[in-house]
């Protein structure tokens, strides 16, 4: 018994093992073709997103809290921090643009008080830093997808260290996040128009990431304008690729329909909201310097660029419209999806063109647009392009060698950038009011004009940096935010620098800090002059501090001081 026992459980034994290895067979048949080709295929991309999106964090939190805040930054850190319902008020009236952000801004600041962090300028900065290198990240998908992954590794590496991106990619302001939503918005679209699979996801995805886009800046309304060049061109044109986009004209008809109704609470009170007179007519020296700015002043760098724009673009259309007979060129690896190439070129021309164009043109009107913050819009496409001049070429060794000679011109910039960083100091001179601030003593600030606000910027600081020195509400030319987009008059602006105004202050406050920064052209210049020859003839100066924009100088108004 005991032997039929054991005889019969090594039976079962064998069978076991039998099928086990039946199963590994099949699965070591059949896995290379499938699941391993599978995770390969997602390992790649995800594997070199994670590594580009951590050089971008790198460089965009390298010194992002050493430049001082500006103007721009303070404004919108103390917009965000306004009660939510006067926030809602002011950006659904008066300031209509950024939106999204300043409300993103205030529930972020919200959510560091909490976490017991001061909105110090790395702090405010810091999502600015993570939406560019999540761009970054898209970036390089949009290039790997639609045109090679040498050419979105390229774009994208380019991209993350362009002196432009990297601008506001530490500022606190929306222009990173428009960008990484525009990004979004255009790989939908390429994915819904030309892609193969899932087209009423990616037609879900446009819709949102447009319509946020919006919200978070005007601008992106040019962007829209050239996306609807390139669908118009793809139904109107022939080829495999304009007969897929034609069966997505009643799906292309809806997502438009649905982002122009979501976008327009944003357009009607974008009517009624502060107009762009800040912006100069453009010219030719106008569209020079955003070249030069965007390559970061170099003009090595910027000639790199353009060869290799045109060498990409170039090859693609012979490639379309002239054939080629030979795959032994230098670019003969490149040819063969030469042609399936030509819509996402020219859907990255239209990205790259379409707002330089209509904002120069625009801008002679009477709406001036054409300005190299809005402009940086137009970097992820120039970058992608570039890369695709690098992918264009046969072989690999070829393509290392330049694609390493352009990103170390683009490093040679990159320290450029940092060393001018700073727009304004405005943490000096803020620091320095803490400083020497005692019990009882005023803050005046000139000019306080919104768009050349003083007030704003020094507050910032004295909320970033808590102490004793506020801004009284009695102070000549005071700034409130319950009042902003009221018409103010004249005198109220102007009595910071009013004798009179400033001599019933200064015999409320035993001392008087008399603040002067961007000031907005020489009438105000020689008013803010004769207002401190008044302050010098009749108190006595204590201490000043001078910066490139900022003064502030100290007065003792009593005469025991």
């Amino acid at each position: 018994m005991r032997k039929i026992k054991w005889t019969g459980e090594i039976v079962l034994i064998k069978q076991i093992s039998s099928n086990i290895e039946k199963r590994e067979a099949v699965i070591a048949a059949y896995a290379p073709q499938g699941l391993q080709s599978l995770v390969q295929r997602i390992s790649q991309p995800l594997v070199i997103g994670i590594i580009l999106f951590g050089a971008a964090m790198a460089f965009n939190l390298y010194r992002l809290g050493v430049p001082s805040i500006w103007f721009d930054e303070a404004f919108s850190v103390e917009l965000a921090r306004q009660p939510l319902p006067l926030l809602w008020h002011i950006i659904f009236g008066p300031e209509p643009n950024m939106e999204l952000y300043y409300l993103f801004l205030h529930f972020w600041l919200g959510l560091t008080s909490l976490l017991g962090l001061h909105p110090v300028e790395f702090v405010v900065r810091f999502p600015s830093a993570v939406f560019a290198a999540l761009s970054s990240v898209v970036v390089f998908l949009l290039g790997q997808r639609f045109i090679g992954t040498m050419a979105g590794m390229a774009g994208s590496s380019l991209y993350l260290l362009n002196d432009l991106q990297l601008i506001y990619a530490q500022q606190t302001r929306s222009y990173s996040l428009q960008l990484l939503l525009i990004c979004i918005s255009w790989y939908a679209l390429l994915a819904a128009l030309i892609g193969n699979s899932h087209a009423r996801r990616w037609w879900v995805c446009y819709v949102v990431a447009t319509a946020l886009a919006i919200y978070a800046h005007l601008f992106s309304v040019l962007i829209v304008l050239a996306q609807l060049v390139v669908i118009v061109s793809l139904l109107l044109l022939s080829g495999e690729w304009s007969a897929r986009a034609r069966k997505q004209i009643v799906p292309v008809a809806v997502s438009l329909a649905v982002t122009a109704v979501l976008i327009i609470p944003m357009l009607l009170v974008s009517l009624q909201g502060p107009k762009t007179g800040w912006l100069s007519v453009p010219d030719g020296h106008d569209l020079l310097h955003l070249f030069q700015v965007i390559s970061g002043k170099s003009r090595v760098y910027l000639l790199a660029i353009v060869v290799c724009c045109m060498l990409g673009v170039v090859i693609v259309a012979l490639t379309y419209f002239v054939g080629s007979t030979s795959n032994k060129s230098i670019f003969g690896a490149f040819l063969p999806a030469a042609q399936q190439k030509l819509p996402v070129v020219y859907a990255l021309l239209c990205w790259f063109a379409v707002p330089i164009v209509v904002s120069y043109v625009v801008s002679h009107g009477p709406i001036q647009l054409f300005s190299t913050r809005y402009l940086v819009t137009i970097v992820p496409p120039l970058c992608l392009l570039v890369g695709m001049g690098v992918a264009a070429l046969r072989w690999r060794v070829l393509q290392g060698v330049l694609a390493l000679g352009l990103l170390l011109l683009a490093l040679s910039v990159v320290p450029v950038y940092y060393a001018s960083a700073q727009v304004e100091d405005w943490n000096s001179t803020s620091h320095w009011i803490e400083q020497h601030y005692q019990s009882g003593d005023g803050l005046v600030c000139y000019h306080n004009g919104l768009q050349s606000g003083c007030q704003v910027s020094v507050e910032y600081y004295l909320h970033a940096y808590p102490s004793a020195a506020h801004f009284t509400a009695d102070a000549p030319g005071a700034f409130s935010w319950a009042n902003y987009g009221t018409a103010d008059p004249t005198s109220r602006v102007e009595a910071a620098v009013n004798p009179v105004a400033l001599a019933v202050y200064g015999a409320k406050h035993p001392r008087l800090f008399f603040i002067l920064g961007r000031v907005p052209d020489d009438i105000a210049a020689a008013r803010a002059q004769a207002a401190q020859v008044w302050l010098d003839t009749h108190y006595h100066l204590v201490g000043q501090i001078n910066t490139r924009t900022v003064t502030v100088r100290l007065y003792a108004t009593s005469a025991t001081l």
